[in-house]
């Protein structure tokens, strides 16, 4: 079993969050990176305002890596309540 790092991230609207085109690119883009090595999960809280990001990968410093660039995309795309 590969580390696995979870973050929730308070947004202002999970449909929106979950549909914006550049949140969705960021997921596939980390996707993508991890190949067979890690896989990365995007889903909506089903009881409050957030976003819970997870990425599992061979190292955990990845882990962290890849869950923060989505959350940056979110952060420029204003998605985040602050």
């Amino acid at each position: 079993i590969y580390p696995q790092c979870l973050k929730n991230v308070k947004v202002k609207s999970k449909p929106e969050a979950q549909q914006d085109a550049d949140v969705q690119a960021a997921v596939k883009e980390v996707a993508d990176k991890l190949g067979e090595d890690g896989r990365i999960l995007v889903r909506e809280s089903g009881t409050e305002p957030v976003i819970r990001v997870m990425v599992e990968a061979k190292k955990d410093a990845i882990c962290r890596e890849m869950v923060q660039r989505v959350i940056e995309v979110m952060d420029k795309e204003g998605l985040i309540l602050s």
